[in-house]
């Protein structure tokens, strides 16, 4: 390609010919539509109690159709995450243990629990229905399993200052991006050998923030972890009142029987059944020690 006589005289001159500052601005602006052209994104991840324990083809059967499901108490419990092919964003395995684990101490305050473990998500297969869930109650020696699922959908906007990351600088210093997290997360407590759900309890959160675009990823895995956490937390207190509504459930509704574990008898809050409970033994020696005072 030929140039002209003034093209020549500004290269031989040092200067820059107007042709490439326009190809460079051009290209440099092509970058920048590259690096932000997706102004809106939506992603979610999601494990599901319902896509585990019925997968595709299985059919709903209880176990024990046309009786009144038993439940031997006090219960030993199995807590676990119900599998996905994604993990929540933010919240690392050692952090969803430790979630987890809050949840645990809710179980271990209740009269009914003998233990409770927490059993690894390893172990449960994607899809894996009951019998799979049967496997891992024998290998636990559980006979209630609290299963924690969760769905979590993440959102980035940009707003009217995003027009300033055509400057390049603005991508470093300007909020011009809206990102809003929501998570939603369930315990649903299942007797594994009747194959009944015994109560569940929800829990969510929503929240939002702004941030530059270099900062989109670190911002929505905070909001991400954060908003988990508080999820489950409102879940566990959630959790606690569905315990007690369950019990009030099965005394007015009968549609759980239950059984003490060690006499086969009717459960008795604080003992077997048929048994003498401890306060009852307090209050004959009570009694035998005012009736020795009077004599």
């Amino acid at each position: 390609m030929r140039l002209d006589i003034d093209e020549r005289r500004s290269l031989i001159g040092g200067r820059t010919p107007r042709w490439l500052l326009a190809a460079g601005a051009a290209l440099l602006l092509g970058g920048c539509a590259s690096l932000f052209e997706d102004g809106s994104q939506r992603r979610g991840v999601s494990s599901s109690a319902v896509d585990y324990l019925y997968p595709p083809g299985q059919k709903f059967e209880p176990a024990t159709a046309g009786e009144t499901p038993q439940v031997r108490l006090p219960a030993r419990v199995g807590l676990v995450f119900v599998p996905s092919n994604n993990d929540p964003v933010g919240v690392s395995a050692a952090e969803r243990s430790a979630l987890l684990e809050k949840v645990r101490a809710t179980f271990r305050a209740q009269p009914f629990i003998e233990r409770i473990e927490v059993i690894p998500d390893g172990y449960l297969r994607p899809r894996g229905g009951f019998d799979n869930l049967e496997q891992v109650a024998r290998m636990y020696s559980v006979d209630l399993v609290a299963l924690v699922s969760y769905d979590q959908i993440i959102r980035t906007d940009q707003n009217a200052a995003s027009v300033l990351y055509w400057t390049l600088v603005g991508a470093y210093t300007i909020r011009g991006n809206n990102n809003q997290v929501s998570t939603f997360v369930d315990t649903s407590v299942f007797d594994v050998k009747t194959r009944t759900l015994l109560f569940r309890a929800p829990g969510t959160d929503q929240r939002d923030g702004g941030s530059t675009a270099v900062r989109v990823d670190e911002t929505q895995q905070r909001l991400a972890g954060e908003s988990f956490d508080v999820a489950m937390t409102s879940m566990t207190g959630n959790l606690d009142k569905a315990i007690a509504d369950f019990a009030v459930r099965v005394r007015e509704e009968g549609q759980v029987k239950l059984v003490d574990r060690r006499s086969g008898g009717e459960w008795r809050r604080g003992g077997g059944g048929g048994s003498t409970q401890w306060w009852e033994l307090a209050l004959l020696l009570v009694g035998a020690g005012l009736l020795l005072r009077r004599r």
